[in-house]
């Protein structure tokens, strides 16, 4: 794989959060969109909504071992560039409390 298509998920992340913070700026909503604040919205913004909506994250309820199988699954089947060390771990924690078997955060929009 060459340089251009390994950064192409990171390009692709940081123009959706400059994109997503400046609508934010305008409309007061969250920039990482239907993702709830906390440690790890922003890295698990950047990872996820690179590739699908925010919305399909926030409308899962997985436990953290089913959320780490997902995430092995996206990378080895999916194409999706593994998320290193510290990312990994905060995404992994973030998803797992607020996007846990008990759907706290599920929207009800």
């Amino acid at each position: 794989m060459n340089l251009s298509m390994k950064l192409r998920p990171a390009i692709a992340g940081a123009f959706m959060m400059t994109a997503a913070a400046a609508q934010a700026g305008e409309t007061g909503e969250s920039p990482f969109g239907a993702l709830v604040p906390g440690e790890g919205a922003e890295e698990t913004y950047v990872h996820c909504a690179a590739c699908h909506s925010e919305m399909l994250v926030a409308q899962q309820g997985l436990t953290r071992e089913r959320w780490a199988d997902l995430i092995e699954w996206m990378v080895d089947e999916q194409g999706m560039n593994p998320i290193e060390e510290p990312d990994y771990t905060l995404v992994l924690d973030y998803l797992a409390e607020h996007y846990n078997t008990d759907r706290p955060n599920f929207p009800r929009n």
